[in-house]
């Protein structure tokens, strides 16, 4: 007779355990689940966080509670099932993924909830369900990571992102088709991960060193760049992620305040990484590709010395970002190498070929 498989459920907090109004954190796992379906041949081992939050409330320092309870009981379970708010899932998702990269050989699937549990037409019976469903599967086939099930679409955890506040289809991965679909049987695509069984038997790793002191800015030209000057003087932060336009463009318009010398967004970089604090560029863009050399607005933030979060989503470049200063705080070409190393197809795919137009003439015979 087939051994259950065992599922470890941590209930974080978020939408769908949620009750008064205004609504607060209030149901424990055991309340969550009761009444939902569980997959024949499955057990679930329940377990609540010691302070429910609501996900805008989450800090890395609690994500790194939950990587922990993942690890505790990580060699007695095959599979593990988050319950999270929506809010921050996405960047709950990028940590986890982070903290573990590939030591993770096992599934883990953060998920949330648009309604509560109690209200009528709530989708959190739909959440679960799916999960627990897909997270058999993905037992059964040896798949493992870290995954969000939404509506019955499976998405890489990697590139996941919120793009609807109230819509049930909450999340999709930018640049990349969901994973596996639960709807109405399992269907596993391209994009999952394997497991491997010389990975697998060297455990399971956490990477826990993030820096904290790190913030992000939308620029434009009409954004002051005395924001990020301002920072800079004050000395309290070690790296911030600048929002740019089109391919990694940032303004260089000076601006004048009353009181100081006129500057710019490229003067800010310079004087934020002459003060040893890292800034990198990301993209807005589903598609987005950071590449600071195609326009002379990007070449000057690289000059000033900013770094590109590539192809990124903005939840995964925060998080990746925040490990690279940790691990390399000094060294601002490792923490570049770090960030262009596609570690778990958190980039996107293809690379962009360089202009012919300074190639030698072609010597005809």
């Amino acid at each position: 007779m087939r051994k259950p498989m065992k599922f470890h459920v941590i209930n974080t907090g978020g939408t769908l355990g949620m009750v008064g109004k205004p609504l607060v954190p209030a149901a424990s796992a055991e309340e969550l689940l009761e009444g939902i379906k569980v997959p024949k041949g499955v057990k679930l081992n329940l377990q609540d966080m010691d302070e429910k939050q609501d996900s805008t409330n989450v800090w890395n320092a609690d994500r790194l509670v939950m990587g922990q309870m993942i690890e505790a009981a990580y060699e007695t379970h095959d599979a593990f099932i988050v319950l999270h708010g929506t809010d921050s899932l996405a960047e709950t998702c990028s940590y986890l993924s982070m903290l573990f990269k590939l030591s993770l050989q096992k599934p883990v699937f953060v998920i949330g909830a648009q309604m509560t549990k109690i209200e009528a037409g709530s989708d959190v019976a739909m959440q679960i369900e799916n999960a627990l469903r897909v997270a058999k599967s993905f037992v059964k086939n040896s798949i493992v990571g870290v995954y969000n099930v939404c509506i019955g679409e499976v998405l890489h955890g990697a590139r996941v992102c919120k793009r609807r506040d109230s819509a049930f289809d909450a999340f999709h991965t930018p640049g990349v088709h969901p994973v596996a679909h639960a709807f109405p049987h399992i269907m596993i695509k391209e994009g999952v991960r394997r497991k491997d069984e010389v990975t697998a038997v060297q455990g399971l790793r956490l990477d826990s060193k993030f820096e904290r002191h790190v913030v992000s800015l939308v620029v434009s030209a009409d954004a002051p760049p005395y924001v990020l000057m301002d920072m800079v003087k004050a000395g309290r932060i070690r790296g911030v992620v600048l929002e740019c336009k089109g391919a990694g463009n940032i303004p260089d318009r000076p601006w004048e305040t009353e009181g100081d010398d006129a500057f710019s967004w490229i003067d800010a970089i310079r004087a934020a990484t002459d003060a040893g604090i890292h800034v990198g560029i990301v993209s807005p863009f589903e598609d987005g590709r950071v590449i600071l050399d195609r326009y002379g607005l990007g070449a000057k933030a690289k000059a000033a010395g900013a770094l590109s979060l590539e192809s990124m989503t903005p939840p995964m470049a925060d998080t990746k970002f925040r490990q690279a200063i940790a691990m390399f705080p000094k060294d601002p070409a490792r923490i570049q190498r770090f960030l262009s190393a596609d570690m778990l197809n958190e980039l996107l795919d293809g690379f962009e070929d360089e202009s012919d137009e300074d190639d030698d003439e072609v010597v005809k015979d």
